[in-house]
């Protein structure tokens, strides 16, 4: 353009030159000249040789200009191509076909195919089948002059497919016409497949491979939201009965194998209608989609346990398992967090009854739960702030009728509900472990008002508490009542632990830990004797000194001959091993008679006391002490 503008004034120069020099000759023809015109003419051969001078100085420049263009436009040319060539991203210049014009080696090294390979070729040939519609109108949109982001698939030299992310920008020339695309695309292939392995863990139990937790509550979201009128969704959770027992005796690596089996059966169990996970531990959820509303909750139970009752083999072990389910049903544009919760709550009744068994949710159930869960958070608080007290029913001797013992009974002293009973809050401290707080603080006030009583000169007694199951399994369990018999300065003689039957399943365990409580010179009883599992055998080899035979043996003595023969029977068993036999619960004086002739030797129950405070206690100890005076 430029030349063009120096170009345009040599005609302008020529045309004046022209003109004058036309004059001259006309004048110098006619031979009209006068010394004005020689000037005249003279002067118009100067203009014209100007003119061409000027001329010839402006093509000079022009060409010289044109020159300089070029160079600039070849080094431009030379950058860009460096530039192009040697950037490690891959860049191909597209025509409106979408045919190669140029690509880079950036380009070779991510695809395999050289130069020569697509040089002409249309860059859709090159595009995995599947990505190819969605490809192809990416394209046509950055035809219309949009930049286009996208993800695609390319089939490299080597037959492999390679996830690419593509950015499409148009080529515009002067006139702001789109002549192409340019594509720049980059291999994420591996980075792909780092985010399906972080999308993977995040979603998937690492063991099983089933859906996570995270992965099922979005499952039943899903299935709920498309559910129809008619569909009827089942949420079920699912634990292992006893489970820690697989693990505790056979090892972990036995145990994930069975979850390992027990997770493919559940999922071939609910593969054509629904989903199986394993939530944490030995929980499973399963998700069931009944679209026809004819599958009934105790039908599916049963048919998950079908599928359970076959026995596992791994490697040298047969084993056979139960579980405990609850069940929650939902419909269409339910609310997965409440199915689920639901399902929990179903699954902690069922739980309550035993192994092997199943619980179908209902509207009582959340009552229970939200009762039984404020009960657990009052009781947290309560053991913090003390609220707790001992009541002490004493022990009798059945033929003197003297007090020869007391039993350390807890009661809660709830600020609102008054006292609760233990038969409401100990089997939600033992299930909590709360128990091992708790029973520690019982411990430790009967000690030490067992030890206020002998200060103040009262006969000397044993003070007998009971023994939580957690508290005997505890590792320091003879460490902590040698700690609080020497905080208290109670003798140990005068301190008696109670045991229950099933807390002895473990003999081998349980002779070991007796023996070491034994050491300490305190008295050991079990309680409620003849309700649990105790092998005849194994107790012989118990260092026991007290039997104590339950309340519901006494209660029907007189009226049930299965229930009177079976006291004979503890009474007569007891004192051949030189055992001291008590009965708890009596109220009358017939089962007190009972009991008397048969050679019971102690006793305790309303008929004589109930549990009273440590000052009524005192005050029966102070009469005894007046009486033997």
């Amino acid at each position: 353009m430029r030349i063009l503008r120096e170009l345009l004034w040599i005609p302008y120069f020529l045309a004046v030159g022209a003109v004058h020099l036309a004059a001259f000759l006309f004048w110098l023809a006619t031979g009209d000249l006068s010394s004005g015109d020689a000037a005249f003419a003279w002067t118009t051969a100067i203009c014209f040789g100007a003119a061409l001078v000027g001329a010839a100085f402006r093509l000079r420049s022009a060409r010289r200009a044109e020159t300089e263009i070029e160079r600039r436009l070849q080094q431009k040319e030379e950058v860009f191509s460096s530039l192009f060539d040697s950037i490690p991203v891959a860049i191909s210049l597209l025509d409106r076909t979408g045919a190669f014009v140029r690509t880079n080696p950036a380009s070779e090294q991510i695809t395999g195919y050289s130069i020569g390979d697509v040089a002409g070729k249309s860059f859709s040939e090159f595009v995995h089948v599947n990505h190819m519609n969605e490809t192809m109108r990416r394209f046509r949109q950055t035809l219309d002059g949009e930049v286009q982001t996208f993800h695609s698939v390319l089939v490299l030299n080597s037959g492999y497919p390679a996830d690419v992310q593509v950015t499409a920008l148009p080529i515009k020339d002067d006139k702001q016409h789109i002549t192409g695309i340019i594509a720049i695309y980059e291999d994420i292939t591996k980075k792909r497949q780092t985010e399906e392995r972080i999308k993977h863990m995040a979603y998937y139990d690492d063991l099983t491979g089933l859906p996570n937790r995270r992965l099922f509550r979005d499952l039943v979201a899903e299935y709920l939201l498309s559910a129809g009128d008619r569909t009827r969704i089942y949420v079920m959770l699912l634990n292992v009965d006893r489970f820690k027992v697989v693990n505790g005796s056979l090892g972990q690596d036995i145990g994930d194998m069975l979850l390992l089996q027990l997770a493919d059966r559940l999922h071939r169990a609910v593969a054509d209608h629904g989903a199986a996970a394993r939530m944490e531990g030995d929980e499973f959820g399963i998700l069931y989609r009944d679209s026809g509303g004819s599958v009934l909750p105790g039908e599916l139970a049963r048919r998950i346990t079908k599928e359970l009752d076959e026995p596992f083999l791994i490697q040298e072990y047969t084993l056979h398992i139960s579980t405990s389910m609850g069940i929650a049903a939902g419909y269409g544009g339910g609310d997965e967090s409440l199915l689920l919760k639901n399902a929990g709550v179903a699954l902690s009744k069922a739980k309550e009854k035993g192994k092997n068994s199943f619980e179908l949710y209902t509207p009582e159930m959340e009552e229970q739960y939200l009762s039984k869960f404020t009960l657990e958070n009052d009781l947290r608080k309560a053991i913090q702030e003390g609220e707790f007290l001992l009541l002490y029913q004493p022990q009798y001797h059945i033929v003197t009728g003297d007090i020869v013992g007391t039993e350390a009974l807890i009661r809660w002293k709830h600020p609102e509900r008054g006292i609760v009973s233990p038969a409401e809050f100990i089997p939600i401290a033992e299930e909590t472990g709360l128990i091992v707080p708790l029973s520690e603080w019982v411990f430790r006030e009967a000690c030490q008002q067992n030890r206020a009583w002998q200060r103040e000169g009262l006969p000397p007694i044993p003070v007998s508490v009971n023994l939580s199951v957690r508290q005997f399994l505890h590792p320091n369990l003879i460490e902590r009542v040698a700690s609080i018999l020497k905080e208290s300065e109670l003798s140990a003689e005068y301190l008696e632990l109670e045991i229950t039957e099933s807390m002895t399943m473990d003999v081998e365990f349980a002779t070991a830990a007796l023996l070491r409580l034994k050491e300490l010179g305190l008295r050991i009883s079990i309680d409620d004797f003849g309700t649990g599992y105790s092998s005849l055998n194994y107790l012989k080899s118990f260092p026991v000194d007290k039997l104590k035979i339950d309340r519901s043996f006494v209660r029907d003595i007189m009226v049930d001959p299965n229930d009177a023969a079976i006291v004979r029977t503890i009474i007569t068993m007891a004192h051949h091993l030189n055992q001291t036999v008590i009965a708890e619960g009596v109220e009358t004086e017939e089962q007190l008679s009972y009991l008397r002739t048969y050679g019971c030797d102690e006793m305790q129950g309303y008929l004589y006391s109930p549990p009273v405070p440590p000052e009524r206690l005192r005050e029966l100890l102070r009469e005894r002490q007046l009486k033997s005076g």
